[in-house]
């Protein structure tokens, strides 16, 4: 009787806690139809059709993000499976090194990381928001735990079989580390979509601000327009998750097993 009770309740909070989360977002969208006359579609338009300033935008911050995981997923690929499977001297050091930038905040780096980016002359630039992103150790961490789970038989086998270290990551590892990769592919998307202090710090030209900077500093007066603003900016992440959010929970889950 008592673990019904408890199950119950244990139901009713996580309802209570979807609703609280479900209700910023159904708000957006439920206000974006409406006009002074009832519903319309006119606000859809304006942003997509009407307007093509904000869909230049949408696809600037959209190649930004794809730039920033597809550089992330090769980078952590290669250093995952040398921390995973490589043994060199002060293997373990460096990992618990790199567990420990894992904590630092965002802001800490920022100024160490203009001067580099000034130093290179790259500050102004795309690169100054890729480059920098595609380099952090969370997706090196998760592809290191998910490359720990593959038995060293299986590569030991495809050694045998004349591959070398390059063959047996492509074609062996990171197809049995899917949900590493899928998870690091994910969590690098939407750090790079939802950057917010690297453009202001590192871009002084505003035309080249992604759209989670700009949706709050310049938009149209039409409040309507702005929350349609908003709906294009939830999608992508949003497609994202629903598709890959097996693979998300199950990378997220090798990540915990340190």
């Amino acid at each position: 009787m008592k673990k019904r009770v408890w199950l119950r309740l244990g139901g009713l909070c996580a309802l209570i806690l979807s609703v609280l989360c479900l209700a910023p977002f159904l708000y957006v969208l439920a206000n974006s139809f409406r006009s002074e006359d009832g519903v319309t579609l006119t606000h859809y338009y304006t942003v997509f059709l009407s307007s093509p300033k904000y869909l230049l935008r949408f696809w600037l911050s959209l190649g930004l993000a794809c730039c920033i995981a597809g550089g992330q997923v090769i980078v952590s690929a290669l250093s995952g499976y040398g921390f995973a499977k490589c043994r060199f001297k002060g293997r373990n050091a460096l990992f618990f090194a790199l567990t420990v930038l894992m904590i630092l905040p965002l802001q800490v780096t920022l100024v160490p990381t203009y001067l580099v980016l000034d130093g290179l002359a790259l500050l102004d630039t795309s690169w100054a928001l890729i480059l920098p992103a595609v380099f952090l150790p969370l997706g090196t961490f998760l592809m290191a735990q998910g490359f720990r789970a593959i038995p060293d038989e299986i590569l030991d086998a495809a050694r045998l079989d004349g591959c070398g270290t390059l063959a047996i990551l492509v074609q062996v590892a990171v197809p049995m580390n899917k949900s590493g990769l899928v998870c690091t592919l994910l969590l690098s998307f939407l750090d790079g979509w939802n950057m917010v202090e690297q453009p202001i710090a590192y871009l002084k030209d505003f035309e080249r601000w992604p759209l989670s900077v700009s949706l709050a500093s310049v938009l149209p007066a039409d409040p309507a327009v702005r929350l349609v603003c908003c709906v294009l900016a939830i999608l992508p992440p949003l497609f994202l998750f629903l598709y890959f959010n097996r693979e998300l929970v199950e990378g997220i889950a090798l990540g915990k097993e340190m």
